[in-house]
């Protein structure tokens, strides 16, 4: 059969086109795609993993380090070094089995954490990354480990930052603790590092200022997504990208001083309560403290459930941080508020009232501390003594809006704002807030018992050192804040001004004064000790500034249930105050016995005291009034 040369020459086309567009195919798979399968390789055979930066310092206001990071060493486990062939329950086997014989020869137990479910996940998720066995091991252990380490291929010592309180307790509750999570910003293409996280206080609420910027490296794995040995490792050729190192967090400054601190704090050892310290002139926080307290240490390198159940347990509630999430009656240290809302609303200063010892309005029968009655008395006498009758008539006087006005104008009622976290508002009740909570009217009696501070009015330590310094600059209420302002930034502006007049507030202040000088708060300026043991004769002290305060006493429950949470607020020094404070002491005597001694001892580390040359007489006493 004859073959026609045009189905030859048609053949040789079809042939033609076929290596063609064949040779076509293998230039894009072999040129043109190259790093298109480069990249899907590399997804394949490498893993990014996260670094977290290294944690910045907190420090207080002269430079102390109050944070900081620490080296800790751990031991952990290669997994890839313990593969074993069938599934990944033999590889789980293996690494538990190890895991056991090393807490054997360490003389140590095995995490609690450290389940076989916890290691199982970790093989079938996270195989390229070491598995965590021991934090933060003991130093004797870490070096009874390095003697034995040949013992245990596959398990190595490590060494990686972990956070550190210098000084204890000091200031836990304005630091808060650290704990190791997820990042925020992981994506599923990565594995990561656990970050060291802020759980309470600063170290929370600045996390992201003191975490600094995550770094990345890459590692190989094989098909089941292991690492290669450490001897693979090293045959194979090392192209991946360069590393991407982290960046350290910043250091935070704060306006705490370290020494105040301690101070106020040892003025609360033992005690239930909580004070603050502001600068009046700009709202800064010089100390605050909360007691009982914690140690932030107990909390590294993890929260156990152990430690997370002693410090929430009640009564003693040692993670609570009164000073901004606890709420109390503010008892007498109302009654500045009371008084600037008189004089605002027609009430004069030299108005008299004549105090019987007992405030009848109608089947209500409120007591003055002193029973035989203060007789005819002013406003300023009235804050000097504090007579609870006067200002029970001064509320009925000026009427219910007056007095919760005044409350707000100071910020009661409301959260600060400090940068801190976790703040309560408060309470300032009116008819609205009592028939929603209780479903009842308000009545004139709810007015008497706002206007000295008790009843349904609720308040923060916090709130009462805004109030203590607004009456001390003048009627500026300012933010109260941590953070360290630099050099050249402008000073903070007040968040309100009182609606009250320069002279009103003054008299007020001059109460206050007299309060300190003569009245129940006198303990703030001046201690009394023993000449000697057993002596009537006493040594007296006096702040070198003059100060002004007011005390307070609140009657909590009945019964047997019944207590007193006892208060001072003071400022100093008088003529152009730089220092604020509020106080409370649960379960306390009175203001003037309890609190304000703690008072004067934090003024005197502040400003020092003088012994004045002068002995209390025989058969008086300093415990009067509240």
């Amino acid at each position: 059969m004859k073959v026609s040369s045009w189905f030859i020459l048609s053949l040789g086309g079809v042939y033609l086109l076929g290596f063609l567009v064949l040779g076509s195919a293998l230039f894009r798979l072999q040129y043109e795609d190259t790093s298109e399968f480069k990249a899907d390789l590399a997804q394949q055979n490498t893993r990014r993993i996260r670094v977290p930066g290294l944690r910045g310092r907190i420090l207080d206001r002269n430079g102390a380090v109050l944070a900081e990071c620490r080296p800790s060493h751990c031991i952990q486990c290669s997994v890839e070094e313990f593969q074993r062939r069938g599934d990944a329950t033999n590889t789980v086997s293996a690494v538990e089995e190890a895991v056991d014989r090393l807490a054997a020869t360490l003389g140590v137990a095995r995490p609690a954490r450290l389940t076989r479910v916890h290691i199982e996940r970790h093989v079938k998720q996270a195989s390229a990354m070491p598995l965590m066995l021991w934090e933060d091991v003991s130093d004797e252990t870490f070096a009874r480990f390095a003697e034995h380490a040949e013992e245990f291929p596959g398990l190595e010592a490590a060494t990686r930052p972990e956070r550190t309180y210098p000084h204890g307790a000091l200031a836990a509750h304005i630091l808060g603790y650290t704990g190791r999570s997820r990042p925020d910003d992981a994506d599923s293409a990565h594995f990561f590092e656990h970050d060291m996280r802020g759980r309470e206080g600063v170290e929370r609420y600045y996390n992201r200022f003191l975490s600094g910027v995550a770094g990345e490296r890459k590692v190989r794995v094989d098909a089941r997504g292991f690492r290669p040995t450490k001897q693979r490792e090293a045959m194979m050729e090392d192209d991946l990208d360069a590393d991407v190192a982290p960046s350290p967090g910043l250091d935070l400054r704060l306006t705490i001083d370290k020494d105040v601190q301690a101070v106020l704090e040892a003025q609360l050892d033992g005690l239930t309560g909580a004070g603050v310290v502001l600068d009046p002139r700009d709202g800064a926080v010089i100390a605050l403290a909360s007691a009982p307290a914690f140690n932030p240490n107990d909390c590294v390198p993890r929260l156990t459930q152990e430690v997370y159940c002693t410090l929430t347990n009640a009564p003693a509630k040692r993670l609570q941080n009164r000073a901004i999430s606890e709420s109390y009656a503010p008892g007498s240290t109302f009654k500045p508020i009371t008084a600037l809302a008189a004089l605002a609303n027609g009430w004069l200063p030299d108005d008299e009232y004549t105090c019987q010892g007992v405030y009848t309005l109608g089947n209500l029968r409120l007591h003055c501390w002193d029973r035989w009655g203060h007789g005819p008395i002013s406003l300023r006498t009235a804050l000097e003594k504090s007579c609870n009758t006067f200002f029970c008539n001064l509320g009925t006087a000026i009427g219910t809006n007056a007095v919760i006005e005044a409350a707000r104008a100071f910020g009661l009622g409301s959260a600060t704002g400090i940068d801190l976290g976790g703040e309560t508002a408060g309470v300032v009740p009116d008819n609205e807030w009592k028939y929603a909570t209780f479903n009842e009217r308000w009545y004139p009696g709810d007015t008497c018992q706002m206007s000295i501070g008790q009843g349904m009015l609720l308040v923060t330590p916090l709130q009462m050192a805004v109030v203590a310094a607004a009456l001390a600059n003048g009627g500026k209420v300012f933010t109260p804040y941590l953070f360290a302002r630099t050099d050249g930034q402008p000073p903070p502006k007040p968040a309100r001004t009182v609606p009250y007049a320069s002279d009103t507030i003054e008299l007020v202040r001059e109460g206050m004064r007299d309060v300190a000088e003569r009245g129940t708060g006198r303990r703030i300026l001046t201690r009394w000790e023993e000449s000697e043991p057993g002596s009537f004769k006493k040594r007296r002290f006096n702040l070198n500034v003059t100060c002004a305060g007011k005390t307070g006493t609140a009657e909590i429950g009945r019964g047997e249930t019944k207590r007193k949470n006892t208060w001072v607020i003071a400022f100093a020094p008088f003529e152009s105050p730089t220092v604020a404070i509020a106080m409370i002491v649960e379960r306390g005597e009175s203001g003037g016995s309890t609190v304000a001694p703690r008072v004067h001892a934090v003024l005197a580390h502040m400003f020092g005291e003088t012994e004045i040359a002068a002995a209390r007489p025989r058969g008086t006493t300093l415990e009067r009034g509240d």
